[in-house]
């Protein structure tokens, strides 16, 4: 699928913006801080309904009480419009979403229907930062294919606010204790679909991952990932997952009491990566690293084509100058099908650009030059 025209109205720092895409490349050349990270940003939410970076609020133009974010699309010759109005008052925030004009009830349906897949400079610490950057990551990357997955994890992270919440007044108040089976019994519920929908993502991820590390690395690197869960200790734990959990619960409880806060779960899940068995975050270089988040982002364009037959359009936001040149020309190669949208600061790395069509536009102050 591919883009085929953005409209701006009070985004960021956009007064106002209408831009016609290539069906495959874009190069969108402007020094920092003009506006070309917020014109990603646009996109990227067309397909979620949500930012990469901030909250909603934000990305109106400052003083500005409304703003608009319209993309039309086309995927297997079906036209489609998505249309999001942001308005914000001293009262109130709303956001709206439309698609061909009608109204949808909620956003859930955006990211299986205009599949895009974003890189910053940020995914390449994916290996090397903390558990939570890599639950995310797994998270959002399984939003493409399984739109259900958001709810599932939007529902858990409300009950176990309210689970915390009722340990904190636990502590003033012991009679509360008879209500804790209420939450327990939801968290188990959501916190079970979640870890399961995590580990058969990754069983997806692990072979496609291993298949381009392999060609990254020019065959002298194996990549394995594995999920690490506190609350699974064997394959058997897995297959009555619900039964472990809860029984977790009950055994962490006096522990979850006195801490005030759920000790385990999914939001404390981890992704181990092993290259040539050892682990990539604590042995790796930073090029193996680097090569290590490379690999997993460049599955999910992957990953997408297999379950939509369609290829997903992709975002390259600044992380051209963070790789060599034999890395740049193996990530460019691996979206020759794709419509791609490059942001960067300069232009050398064009001249290594292998397509018959591309389009570069060069972005000042939030307007096109």
């Amino acid at each position: 699928m591919y883009l085929e025209r953005l409209k701006l109205y009070n985004f960021r720092n956009y007064s106002s913006l209408d831009i016609t895409l290539d069906k495959k490349m874009n190069i969108i050349i402007g020094d920092n801080g003009q506006g070309k990270t917020n014109l990603l940003e646009a996109m990227y939410f067309l397909s979620r309904g949500k930012s990469f970076r901030n909250p909603n609020r934000d990305l109106i133009k400052m003083e500005c009480e409304k703003g608009v974010v319209e993309g039309f699309f086309e995927r297997k010759n079906i036209k489609d419009s998505a249309r999001i109005i942001m308005e914000n008052s001293d009262l109130s925030e709303k956001t709206t979403v439309l698609i061909n004009n009608k109204k949808l009830k909620t956003k859930n349906e955006l990211p299986s229907r205009f599949l895009i897949v974003d890189f910053t400079p940020e995914d390449l610490n994916i290996v090397k930062d903390g558990p939570d950057k890599r639950r995310r990551f797994i998270d959002n990357e399984l939003l493409n294919i399984k739109p259900v997955h958001g709810s599932i994890l939007k529902d858990y992270n409300k009950i176990l606010r309210q689970r915390n919440e009722l340990l904190k007044n636990l502590q003033k108040d012991p009679t509360l204790k008879k209500t804790i089976h209420v939450w327990d019994d939801q968290l188990v519920d959501y916190g079970s679909k979640l870890i399961i929908n995590r580990i058969i993502f990754l069983q997806k991820l692990n072979r496609i991952a291993k298949e381009i590390h392999l060609n990254l690395s020019g065959n002298l690197e194996e990549l394995k990932l594995f999920y690490f869960s506190n609350l699974i200790k064997s394959n058997s734990d897995i297959e009555k997952l619900g039964v472990v959990f809860k029984e977790r619960l009950e055994e962490n409880f006096d522990n979850d009491l006195k801490k005030g806060y759920t000790s385990i779960g999914p939001h404390l899940d981890d992704i181990k990566i092993n290259i040539n068995e050892l682990d990539a975050k604590t042995y790796g270089s930073q090029g193996q690293k680097r090569t290590c988040a490379l690999s997993l982002k460049l599955s999910q364009t992957q990953i997408i084509k297999d379950e939509t037959g369609e290829d997903a359009i992709v975002l390259l936001d600044d992380v051209m100058s963070e790789l060599d040149l034999r890395r740049q020309k193996k990530l460019l190669e691996n979206f020759k099908n794709h419509q791609v949208v490059i942001t960067s600061t300069e232009i050398n790395f064009i001249n290594e650009l292998q397509t018959e069509t591309k389009k570069i536009y060069t972005i000042k102050g939030g307007n096109l030059i």
